[in-house]
């Protein structure tokens, strides 16, 4: 089983990267404006990371890596990074591409409010600090996106909602189903302990922030001209 969570990494990459290329979706195309997204994305959500790593609220078994390190995370770890963004993007503009939204009401961003309101008081509510910080910071992107009034929001919860189908398989795989043993471990200090079959739910709202960070920054009519 070693290497199995970099073969998870490829396979994510490898599905969208092959359709990339279609004339009518021409994904490639942005690859200026997805590295700036990356980056970003990476300079927020690389810390925490190595910061929850380091504090044993979650951890890897390295009987499913390949001993590449890179400050305290697997090499897996950080291309995780790279690789469920791009793919899970990847799904957003498809959506797009075929089934345009174009704008989003005013009651979707004063539920993305309330959304985001209710989420950072759940989360100063709990003792884990997992389920805490997820709350707190998706909280307040929801309650960000929904002042700023987004255009792209509805669409956003829409490819979201197509991606918890992958995400269930992917994350339930580094999470323990069909494994003797999870790739990715958690401290039940530090959770809810209500999971998704094998999945932490604080996975689902973790994956949410992440991607709303990587939207927002492919989305942002003031990135400069060169990335667009």
């Amino acid at each position: 089983m070693k290497g199995l969570y970099l073969l998870l990494d490829a396979l994510v990459f490898l599905g969208p990267l092959t359709r990339s290329f279609e004339p009518r979706i021409a994904y490639y195309k942005k690859w200026k404006r997805m590295l700036l997204s990356t980056f970003l994305t990476m300079l927020i959500m690389i810390p925490w990371d190595i910061m929850f790593t380091q504090e044993g609220y979650w951890g890897f078994n390295p009987d499913y890596l390949v001993d590449i390190y890179i400050a305290n995370l697997p090499i897996e770890e950080v291309l995780f990074f790279i690789v469920v963004p791009f793919a899970s993007y990847f799904i957003y503009e498809v959506m797009q591409l075929f089934f345009p939204i174009k704008s989003t009401s005013k009651l979707m961003h004063r539920s993305s409010i309330l959304a985001g309101a209710f989420l950072i008081y759940a989360g100063i509510q709990q003792t884990g600090m997992y389920t805490a910080i997820v709350g707190i910071a998706l909280g307040a992107e929801l309650i960000l996106a929904g002042l700023w009034k987004v255009k792209w929001l509805k669409s956003f919860f829409r490819s979201y909602i197509i991606m918890l189908i992958p995400f269930v398989i992917v994350n339930g795989l580094l999470t323990g189903s069909f494994l003797d043993n999870p790739i990715v471990w958690y401290s039940e200090l530090e959770i809810s302990g209500y999971r998704i079959f094998t999945i932490p739910v604080e996975d689902a709202f973790y994956c949410m922030a992440m991607m709303l960070i990587y939207t927002t920054v492919m989305q942002a009519k003031w990135i400069p001209k060169f990335y667009s």
